[in-house]
Order: C-alpha cells, then structure tokens, then sequence
C-alpha cells in the first residue's frame, strides 16, 4: 500500500491506474452497478455511495478518489483506499477536476 505522501503527489492518470493495482484488490460481495448513488462520476459496480468519483465496488462511502473495495466510509476523506485531510481531498479533487 503507497503512503498518504505517494498518493498525494500521483496524477489523475497514475491514481486511476493504481487503483487497479493488487494493493486494493479483495473481493467485496455487496457491490452493485452503482445502484444508489448520488453525485458520483466514473464509478463502477458501487452501492450507496455519494460525492465520488473513479471508484470500483465500494459501498456506502462518502468522499471518495479512487479507491477499491471500500466500505463504510462516511465521515472521513480516501483516495486510493488512504485516508487524508479534508484539506488534501479537496486540493487533488480541484486538481483532477480541473
């Protein structure tokens, strides 16, 4: 698993690419096709999530870039399943938002 540091210095290419890697790789069997979402982009196969973008089989999260296979994390910020500051969550998100 990359530090919080790592993941704050990768790209939009680089996160999404990471993503995918072994590091977040288990099954999760409470997944869906992004059934129950809201104000999420680019998600796959995610359940009851909101206020994410680029994530594949999370559920019920919140504040969510990229990550895999989470769940339950509504009241903290992740990116590429690594926890970080409200404050960094919202720089990387303008950063790849544009």
């Amino acid at each position: 698993m990359k530090t919080k540091e790592e993941i704050l210095k990768m790209s939009e290419s680089e996160l999404n690419d990471y993503k995918m890697s072994s590091d977040l790789s288990h099954e999760d069997s409470n997944c869906l096709d992004c059934s129950g979402c809201s104000r999420c982009s680019g998600c796959s196969r995610c359940s009851r999530c909101s206020g994410c973008s680029g994530c594949s089989r999370c559920s019920r999260c919140t504040n969510c870039l990229y990550c895999r296979n989470l769940e339950n994390k509504k009241e903290d910020y992740y990116i590429c399943n690594v926890e970080v500051t409200k404050e960094e969550f919202e720089a990387k998100l303008k950063e790849i938002m544009g």
